[in-house]
């Protein structure tokens, strides 16, 4: 469906407009993004390890976490019947949020000596919680689309970003220290509750948001275009292979690199949530506006092409920390900002760039396919490696090498290869060369290090 004319006549007043607007930053700004960072990272990773999940069982739960996009499919497929928007988004959000009291009660609703039941729990709600919110998310967006008129869309998504930066760092950060005070099963219990509380507060908010002009589709798009369309479009299908490939070199990782940082690091709660959610969050964060400038000057394919060479040794750095390597740390985690910032625009931009207003619904559906199905296999393909390797050890140059270290030494491999064949297949003209932005970058630092070096020399 096409969006609406922004002069089409609206029954509501500017300030109708404005109280929207405030119920839409501060839904997921503050509340959403609490429960968000209370629930992903460390937390998460320990409540699993604390029921009994090895390496397989981790794979499994990473790959259900992600499987769950494909729920995308049938919401595209239903927005496209019904043009129920609001509907499907409250109704997928007010079931999915509340799951996450199951989830922390698991511990007393299972007796203690049925752990392969607990753990089969976890395995299901944790698919429903990703397939439910896969399924609100398309019907959110096109919602949006009629609820914010585009001349604010930008600024008003900037500042939701920032605020839900500000929230998810501070809950993140304090979920992660409350666990490494207490990690027993009542903590747990009380921080997915917290989170499952904020995450339902997020969804209640747009019971009050309107409609805007929601009405059945004269010709909605048969399930079979739905599915096929994307791949009939030459063009498109380079983005697909790119999704794939994508979704298989940074989703292999699964959980593993926060239980690397757990249980080999033993970094604690708090700090493993540092380095792998609040640092990249900020950076990408600040970094926004100088990305967006990067991408009008040069286009998306060149600027995702630098942070996809930058992806490269980010799973070696990771897996190269000691308790006491906290320089090594940030910097990863910095350079983890970088690239999540990139890669999250650019992959938008060229979204939208490359889809047809028309039939959006369906090529997204088909990117949430491809990435659903290659981004559960591959953190299996990652378990499978880490449990057959499991107690496997040796030394290299004085550090020991376990059997996380070859998940990462995969996943290095499979980011060579997603940037040498997959990226540069992106369709996109008008883009300036990848190697005119590295050289420009190179210079813009030597500069600087030179006037930098001269303020010193004159002080």
């Amino acid at each position: 469906m096409s969006e609406p004319n922004e002069t089409a006549p609206s029954p509501d007043s500017a300030a109708r407009l404005r109280t929207d607007l405030t119920l839409v930053l501060v839904s997921w700004g503050v509340f959403g993004a609490c429960w968000f960072n209370a629930v992903q990272g460390a937390p998460y990773t320990a409540f699993a390890v604390r029921l009994g999940a090895s390496p397989l069982v981790l794979g499994f739960l990473s790959a259900a976490a992600v499987l769950g996009v494909m729920g995308q499919v049938a919401s595209s497929y239903f927005i496209e019947r019904t043009g129920r928007r609001k509907l499907i988004f409250l109704t997928a959000g007010l079931l999915q949020r509340p799951l996450w009291i199951l989830v922390g009660a698991l511990p007393f609703l299972i007796p203690a000596g049925h752990g392969v039941w607990r753990l089969w729990g976890l395995l299901c709600l944790t698919l429903l919680s990703s397939t439910l919110g896969s399924i609100g998310s398309p019907a959110w967006v096109s919602w949006m689309a009629h609820v914010i008129p585009q001349r604010l869309r930008a600024r008003f998504f900037g500042a939701r970003f920032r605020l839900a930066t500000v929230s998810g760092m501070i809950t993140a950060l304090v979920a992660g220290r409350v666990l490494d005070w207490n990690s027993s099963y009542a903590t747990f219990f009380a921080v997915f509750g917290f989170a499952a509380v904020m995450g339902t507060i997020d969804i209640a908010m747009f019971l009050f948001v309107p409609r805007r002009y929601e009405a059945r589709p004269s010709r909605p798009t048969p399930l079979l275009t739905i599915l096929t369309v994307p791949w009939r479009d030459p063009a498109f299908r380079r983005y697909l292979y790119y999704a794939g490939s994508s979704a298989a070199s940074y989703a292999i990782m699964g959980q593993f690199l926060t239980l690397y940082l757990l249980e080999r690091v033993g970094l604690g709660k708090f700090y493993t949530n540092l380095y792998l959610l609040v640092i990249p969050l900020l950076l990408a964060a600040v970094l926004g506006t100088a990305i967006g400038r990067q991408i009008s000057y040069y286009g998306n394919r060149p600027v995702l092409t630098v942070a996809t060479l930058l992806a490269i040794p980010l799973p070696l750095m990771f897996g190269g920390a000691g308790h006491d390597s906290h320089l090594l740390l940030t910097a990863a985690a910095v350079l983890a900002g970088v690239v999540t910032g990139v890669v999250g625009v650019t992959e938008v931009n060229l979204l939208f760039a490359m889809t047809p207003e028309t039939k959006r619904s369906a090529y997204l559906a088909g990117v949430a396919l491809v990435a659903g199905l290659v981004g559960a296999a591959a953190p299996i393909v990652g378990g499978v490696i880490a449990q057959s390797l499991a107690g496997w050890q040796t030394t290299i140059g004085g550090f020991k090498v376990v059997n996380l270290h070859v998940v990462f030494l995969v996943s290095t491999v499979m980011r060579v290869i997603h940037l040498a064949v997959f990226v540069p297949q992106l369709p996109e003209p008008a883009a300036r060369p990848p190697r005119e932005l590295v050289a420009n970058a190179l210079r813009g630092s030597m500069e600087a290090a030179g006037d930098a070096m001269r303020r010193l020399r004159r002080r």
